[in-house]
């Protein structure tokens, strides 16, 4: 457990959203799904990865797909949509012991800004940066929105994060489950898998857990 010598006294935890707080493994696919535009944001995917577009481009394809598939779409649309993602009971459990114990508590998602939000407000958690969607002064969607965080960029954003948090990289865990999330789990000070993970993103998180319970096994607390 050499790791964790070279760390200050863990005063923080970010964790990712999708697929770590809450059960779907993408919020933007979940709305994809239930606006009917799967086939448009796939190959949108497909230009990211091939370098095609970047991160901006994508977000402005996929919201464009949302408001042509739902004109007029707003935000409290979006919100009705998301309606029924909640995140796990661990989650609370985890967040209320962290947050007892005395740590700060941060969320870092490239998922749809309406997810982290209602999480973080769920959660009573303050810090919390995904990328920001652009609405009207009617609260109507327009396409685009602002990449504060970028998928494969993320340890910018936890950087960033980190600072408003008041705590340096080396007292920070990052929490994450997709090889998304690998370049901040890589910049904190340790680097936790949790879940259905692929082997790589196994392989090179400094921990793996199953559940998310077993994060205060980790920190040794016990709430």
């Amino acid at each position: 457990m050499s790791m964790w010598k070279s760390c200050g006294r863990i005063k923080a935890v970010v964790f990712d959203v999708d697929g770590v707080l809450v059960p779907i493994k993408s919020s933007w696919g979940y709305i994809h799904e239930k606006l009917g535009t799967v086939n448009v944001s796939q190959r949108n995917y497909r230009l990211f990865l091939e370098g095609k577009i970047g991160y901006w481009e994508w977000m402005y394809l996929d919201t464009l797909a949302w408001i042509e598939a739902f004109p007029g779409l707003t935000r409290w649309d979006l919100e009705e949509i998301v309606r029924d993602v909640e995140p796990l009971p661990e989650a609370y459990e985890v967040v209320e012991c962290l947050k007892k114990e005395g740590y700060k508590v941060g969320l870092l998602s490239a998922g749809v800004e309406v997810v982290v939000a209602k999480v973080a407000r769920l959660l009573g958690i303050e810090y919390w940066m995904a990328p920001l969607l652009e609405f009207d002064h009617k609260g109507r969607l327009v396409p685009g929105g602002y990449p504060l965080v970028e998928v494969g960029k993320k340890h910018l954003a936890l950087a960033r994060l980190v600072r408003r948090m008041g705590v340096g990289l080396n007292e920070t865990v990052f929490v994450g489950d997709s090889i998304w999330d690998l370049s901040a789990m890589k910049e904190a000070c340790i680097g936790v898998a949790v879940g259905d993970v692929e082997e790589r993103v196994a392989r090179e998180a400094d921990i793996y857990i199953r559940s998310l319970s077993e994060l205060l096994d980790v920190l040794g607390l016990e709430c």
